[in-house]
């Protein structure tokens, strides 16, 4: 008699240690995926696929690891349209363009400086928004300048904390034929970014 009460405590035990990890493995299953805010602006190369440390030398900037394709992370597509503020569509964006909407009174941004910014990124042929930082939150976003597309990294020196500036950028300073997956840019479309200067690291 112990011993079948022995047995079915084991046993008992066995179902519960089964059961729980059955629920840890749902869990991690069903885990929702963090979007990064910063897929909208990442630098992509549309020509040729370099590594970190090739971008990085010709930029002039320290080599950093090379980021691995199942690291990358998919923008959720733009499920409900909304229109970039003030904005009329154009069908060709022939340069860059740098609209200061709001002059800032703080620091200025100097060329490959890191800053934190609030955006709002659209299409420029439709003026349809793909994604909002502040969508992500109150906090802004903040990366170095030699990290994000050519439009960035030439668009935002010049600014002052506290200002506001349009930037309109063409396909080839932007991600031309390959814009990131489920991101709702299609294939060699002109970008437009309304950036909000919050401070400079």
């Amino acid at each position: 008699m112990k011993d079948q009460k022995g047995n079915m405590g084991v046993i008992v035990s066995f179902v519960i240690v089964i059961g729980l990890i059955g629920l840890v493995i749902y869990a991690l299953m069903n885990k929702p995926i963090k979007i990064d805010p910063l897929e909208g602006i990442k630098g992509v190369d549309n020509a040729q696929p370099k590594t970190g440390g090739e971008e990085a030398q010709q930029q002039g900037q320290p080599s950093e690891q090379p980021l691995q394709k199942q690291e990358q992370k998919t923008m959720e597509p733009n499920k409900n349209t909304r229109s970039l503020n003030n904005f009329t569509p154009v069908s060709k964006a022939s340069k860059l363009e740098k609209i200061d909407t709001v002059v800032g009174t703080g620091a200025e941004v100097k060329a490959g400086a890191t800053v934190s910014v609030h955006y709002t990124g659209a299409v420029a042929a439709t003026g349809a928004i793909f994604q909002s930082s502040k969508d992500f939150g109150t906090e802004p976003v903040t990366f170095p300048l030699g990290s994000v597309i050519k439009g960035w990294t030439e668009g935002i020196p010049g600014m002052k904390i506290g200002g506001t500036r349009r930037l309109v950028i063409p396909a080839d300073m932007a991600y031309g034929a390959n814009p990131p997956g489920g991101s709702g840019i299609p294939a060699n479309a002109d970008l437009v970014f309304d950036v909000e200067l919050i401070a400079i690291k």
